[in-house]
């Protein structure tokens, strides 16, 4: 009976054991398969995260330097395939691109030349263990992108060389001054007490000239930035416009914008009255994407539908208020999905004209409630390369014109953007108070596209200054090689 027994449960234990066993070696196995697993996919995230910053290197060193390093003249306007390149023991970029960038239905590219994209592509090698040798190795590749817009004049809101007037004295940011675009100065910025700084501001000097100053900045300052070149002509304008003919300066010439009707050119002989004897010239209908450019003196006023740079070898006067249809009639301030816009670019001076529609004779103090006699909207990116956008007839002691005292002309509400050689005044102490208020308002659709063929920054060299508006990637993947 004990010997019987005993092979009964000798029998259990060897069917236990078997079973034991078998339970065991499925478990390695997949422990196994696991662990192979494991090593397949931590190697994959490995090379993927490795493509992808090989890609993003192929975008800045092959797409981002190629375009800074060209003249803003001889940027690409179709696409550029590039050499690819190595990133020593890591892989390699490939299928380098850099194409003119298409922003969306009923933009065309001629209407936005100076915005590129950049495509890369990154490729890294892994071995993958369940493959036989020889036949395992895996290729990932990942494909990122780039969008870079070459910076305009339109890109700041307050943009110098000078911040000194012609007698030597600083216009100083106080606490009555809120921006919210860019500022940047090829000169000393003169800060006093507290005004507000919600974009970057730089300069190319050291430091700040300081009273009693306690600005607030959203972004830290930057100090010691190269400087940003002004042209003397605005040829990029003129190579683009319609010229208009002032006859060798005796001929006065005046663009009165006129919305879906385009804008009326009018003529007279310096000297006249153009009330009484100026003619219309001619009138250009089709301004929706267009230049128009003076070879003299002018006088701008109106209202704006369409998207327009005029320019002027000659001082610009505005007469009166120049807006966008669609523009708050008050303060020319913006609605949502604006689609006008212009460009103000004189070789000399931008001024606002001392007549009663501006303000004369006091206008602000003794009409206040007659828009028609103060004040002045500006609707425009606003350039004056070799003096100021400032106001005419200032009460200086040598001034023809004396007005009265005061001679507080209004508030210039300004929707747009400022840049000039020289800071110019809009408010004097002379005769106990002359010129404007400030009511400036940034707009930032001018960053994302300036007007037509508008002025671009660039260095000493000729070459263009660029933003990164944004990164990404199109795909990542993966594939036996």
């Amino acid at each position: 009976m004990r010997k019987t027994r005993f092979g009964h449960d000798e029998g259990n234990i060897l069917v236990m054991s078997v079973t034991f066993v078998t339970v065991l070696l499925i478990t390695g196995l997949a422990f196994m398969k696991w662990a192979v697993n494991s090593h397949w996919d931590s190697a994959y995230e490995k090379a993927t995260v490795q493509a992808y910053f090989i890609a993003q290197i192929g975008c800045m060193e092959r797409g981002l330097e190629f375009l800074k390093a060209r003249e803003v003249w001889d940027l690409p306007r179709g696409t550029v395939f590039l050499k690819p390149g190595v990133v020593e023991g890591y892989g390699e970029h490939i299928n380098n691109i850099v194409r003119q960038a298409e922003l969306g239905e009923g933009v065309d590219r001629a209407e936005s030349p100076n915005t590129f994209d950049v495509y890369s592509t990154g490729r890294v090698y892994f071995n993958d263990p369940n493959r036989p040798r020889g036949q395992n190795r895996v290729k990932v590749e990942r494909t990122a992108t780039l969008r870079t817009r070459l910076r305009s004049f339109a890109s700041y809101q307050h943009l110098t060389h000078l911040e000194v007037t012609k007698f030597g004295e600083i216009i100083w940011f106080w606490h009555k001054d809120t921006l919210f675009g860019r500022v940047h100065s090829n000169d000393y910025l003169g800060i006093k007490y507290s005004p507000r700084f919600f974009g970057r501001v730089t300069t190319s000097k050291h430091k700040f000239k300081e009273l009693q100053a306690n600005a607030k900045f959203k972004y830290p300052p930057e100090f010691n930035v190269p400087k940003i070149v002004f042209p003397k002509t605005a040829r990029a304008v003129r190579n683009n416009a319609e010229i208009i003919s002032t006859d060798n300066s005796q001929t006065m010439v005046r663009l009165v914008l006129k919305g879906d009707q385009g804008c009326e050119v009018w003529k007279w002989q310096r000297g006249v009255d153009p009330d009484e004897f100026a003619k219309l010239d001619r009138t250009i209908r089709d301004i929706s994407w267009k230049a128009i450019f003076v070879d003299g003196e002018c006088e701008v006023e109106g209202q704006l539908s369409g998207n327009l740079t005029i320019g002027s070898t000659g001082d610009m006067l505005l007469i009166d208020n120049i807006q966008y249809i669609g523009s708050d009639a008050n303060n020319g301030r913006l609605p949502a999905g604006m689609m006008h816009r212009l460009g103000l670019v004189s070789e000399k001076n931008v001024l606002i004209k001392n007549n009663l529609k501006n303000g004369r004779l006091n206008g602000f103090k003794s009409f206040p409630n007659d828009v028609n006699r103060h004040s002045i909207n500006i609707n425009a990116s606003i350039v004056a390369l070799n003096e100021s956008f400032t106001f005419e007839q200032q009460n200086d002691e040598w001034d023809l014109y004396q007005g009265p005292g005061p001679d507080e002309r209004g508030v210039i509400y300004l929707t747009g953007s400022v840049a000039q050689w020289r800071r110019g005044y809009v408010h004097r102490r002379n005769h106990n108070g002359t010129g404007y208020e400030k009511a400036y308002v940034y707009d930032s659709r001018l960053d994302e596209q300036p007007p037509p063929y508008f002025l671009e920054l660039t260095d000493e060299n000729g070459h263009g200054k660029f933003d990164i508006i944004s990164t990404g990637e199109i795909r990542a993947g993966a594939e036996n090689d």
